[in-house]
């Protein structure tokens, strides 16, 4: 399956995607590296971090909502060069000690101009099923390549940091702000003008143009209304998708906190991939679960798992436990992240799959920058353990509202079984009572 979707795009498209991807992942951790290394105050740190989160919050949906409308090619375009000039900004203003107001108007900036390389890269690959595909090879070319997307996601986000880390180290702390304006101009250009592009094209039907769909005697459908992306079936699993960003950027920086306790803090990132690579193995692994085994059900196991995870976590007490932990909690997310982008593509409005899926990856960008800045504030005044807390409660949330995934859909389900029975009955010949 994952050949013929391969020979679709060109074996190039895969790791452009994941090239493209990248600065969005570097970008906060970049931000916060550049800013507490050169103001020498995390505080200031983590509020341009935050703002990061805001800006993609704001730009996040109305770019998918552009790219649905335009189609992603002008869109990806303007918000690379704009990115670019933003980084390129913060980098600046800091060499140049500008003023603190400056300093947080450019991560704001990065945040409203980030590219959503990768809500585009899922859009390319679920128009091109439905134009390509039907029936249950379609559905088993959507698990494969939400699959395959959240394992790269995950490498990503966790490889992001170590990247801002090794260049750090070896050029300064300001230079992974200008790498990451290099790659995004480079890498989100290169996406936006690649073939594959013409999966996405904006209001076509099953993304065929126009022209095409006129000769065969076809009506082009309008898309759905933009309203209803705000539909309690749309917004929860965007939710989740927050959650598990909330779940990042705490675990993150409380293990940071954690390994500085016992004076290995330049070992976080090797420990955190423990779990990045057990996740992304994960994720690709949901391919091989049976349709019977439904998203609802899988939200509800694999947010368990992961909470079980959580348990452990706090259980920490020394690194020997806390592989154990990482490992547990990693198994868990991956498949909830491949299960909160497949249930998304389903319940997406016909025409407004880019803006759902530029939300599901806002909500992961805005959780963990809002956990980045939450935690760090609590560790430094607490200690690790209640910066573990917090990813306990992280996953909490994803349980709770995997539950209330479960209400909604049999709430559906009986309506729809009910639907024949309300009914009138046809009234019997002659108007016999």
């Amino acid at each position: 399956m994952f050949t013929s979707l391969g020979r679709m795009f060109g074996w190039g498209f895969l790791p452009l995607a994941l090239i493209a991807k990248l600065p969005f992942a570097m970008s906060v951790v970049a931000v916060m590296t550049a800013v507490s290394s050169t103001r020498e105050s995390f505080t200031l740190a983590g509020v341009t971090a935050a703002l990061v989160g805001v800006g993609t919050a704001i730009s996040g949906p109305v770019l998918g909502a552009s790219a649905d409308r335009w189609g992603q090619r002008i869109v990806l375009l303007i918000a690379a060069v704009a990115n670019t000039l933003a980084l390129f900004g913060l980098a600046a203003a800091l060499r140049a000690e500008a003023p603190t107001a400056l300093v947080l108007g450019a991560g704001l900036l990065i945040g409203l101009t980030a590219p959503q390389a990768s809500s585009m890269v899922r859009t390319r690959w679920l128009h091109a099923i439905r134009a390509e595909f039907t029936g249950h090879r379609a559905r088993k070319a959507t698990s494969t390549v939400l699959s395959y997307e959240s394992m790269t996601d995950e490498l990503v986000f966790v490889f992001g940091p170590v990247v801002t880390g090794f260049v750090a180290v070896l050029l300064g702390v300001v230079v992974p702000l200008e790498f990451a304006a290099a790659l995004t101009l480079l890498g989100v250009i290169a996406f936006a003008v690649h073939p594959s592009v013409r999966y996405a094209r904006g209001h076509l039907r099953d993304a065929r143009d126009h022209r095409a769909v006129a000769s065969a005697g076809e009506t082009v459908r309008p898309p759905d209304p933009i309203a209803w992306v705000r539909r309690p079936v749309v917004l929860l699993p965007v939710t989740g998708m927050t959650a598990i960003g909330l779940f990042f950027g705490s675990s993150l920086t409380s293990l940071t906190r954690f390994m500085q306790e016992f004076g290995q803090a330049d070992a976080t990132g090797i420990f955190y991939g423990i779990m990045g690579i057990g996740s992304a193995v994960c994720a690709l692994g949901v391919v091989l679960l049976p349709e019977r085994f439904t998203l609802t059900a899988r939200w509800l196991v694999f947010a368990g798992v992961a909470l079980t995870g959580a348990v452990l976590f706090v259980l920490t007490r020394d690194i020997g436990l806390l592989v154990p932990a990482l490992l547990v909690m990693g198994a868990g997310i991956g498949p909830s992240l491949v299960t909160l982008y497949s249930i998304a593509s389903e319940v997406a409005p016909f025409g407004r799959t880019t803006t759902v899926m530029a939300m599901m990856s806002t909500g992961v960008v805005v959780g963990q920058s809002a956990a980045s800045a939450l935690t760090g504030a609590v560790v430094d005044a607490a200690g690790y353990r209640e910066g573990f807390w917090l990813s306990f409660a992280s996953l909490t949330l994803l349980l709770v509202l995997g539950a209330i995934q479960v209400l909604l859909t049999r709430r559906r389900a009986a309506r729809v079984s009910a639907a024949p029975a309300a009914a009138p009955a046809p009234a019997p010949p002659g108007g016999a009572p």
